[in-house]
C-alpha cells in the first residue's frame, strides 16, 4: 500500500511537471526548482509511509480465525481484511477513505493538469510542435491509465463485494499495477 500510495502522489507530481513543461516552458526552471522537487518527493514518500503504518497497524490487530493461509505472493490489505473473523466495517471504511485520498485526489489533479496541457497543445500552430508536446506527455499518460485503471479496480470496491474475482485476478492484479512503475 505504501509504494502504491507513493506512486499515486508521484504520478500527480509528474503531471504537474508536464504541465509546467508544456504550458509554461519559459518559466519551467523557476516553477520546478530543485527545492520544490525535493519537497514534493519527500511529501510523496512520507505520505506513503504514513498510510502504510496506519493500514498495517489496523489490519494486524484484526483477529484471524479458521483458514489463515494466504493464497497470495504478497499480502494486500483487502486480502488480509477478508481473513478476519470480526466486523471489519471500520477497516473497510478507513481503506476506502485512504483509497479516495490517494486515488481520487491525485487523479483529479492529473486530469486538471492534462486539461490545461490539451488546451495548450491545441493552441500550437505547427504539427511538429504539437507532436513534440504530445510526445512529452504520452508515456506518462499511458502509465497513468494502466496504473490507475488497475488500482481503482482493486481498491475502490468493497472488500466483501458481490463481484467475485477469479483466482487469476486475485493473484495477478496486485502485481500488474506494481509493474507499471517499471515504465
Amino acid at each position: 500500500m505504501g509504494l502504491g500510495s507513493t506512486e499515486c502522489i508521484i504520478l500527480a507530481v509528474m503531471a504537474y511537471d508536464r504541465y509546467a513543461a508544456v504550458c509554461r516552458p519559459l518559466h519551467y526552471a523557476v516553477i520546478m526548482h530543485p527545492q520544490l522537487c525535493l519537497s514534493l518527493a519527500a511529501v510523496a514518500w512520507l505520505s506513503g509511509l504514513i498510510t502504510s503504518l496506519i493500514q498495517c497497524s489496523l489490519t494486524i490487530q484484526l483477529p484471524r480465525c479458521g483458514h489463515n493461509q494466504l493464497d497470495h505472493i504478497c499480502c494486500e490489505v483487502p486480502v488480509l481484511i477478508r481473513l478476519a473473523c470480526v466486523d471489519t466495517t471500520f477497516n473497510e471504511a478507513e481503506l476506502f477513505v485512504a483509497s479516495v485520498v490517494f486515488l481520487v485526489v491525485p487523479v483529479s489533479l492529473i486530469l486538471v493538469s492534462y486539461g490545461y496541457i490539451v488546451r495548450a497543445i491545441l493552441k500550437i500552430k505547427s504539427a511538429t510542435g504539437r507532436r513534440k508536446a504530445f510526445g512529452t506527455c504520452s508515456s506518462h499518460l499511458v502509465v497513468v491509465i494502466i496504473f490507475y485503471g488497475t488500482i481503482i479496480f482493486m481498491y475502490l470496491q468493497p472488500v466483501k463485494s458481490s463481484y467475485a474475482r477469479t483466482h487469476v485476478e486475485e493473484q495477478l492484479l496486485p502485481h500488474y499495477y506494481e509493474g507499471t512503475s517499471l515504465f
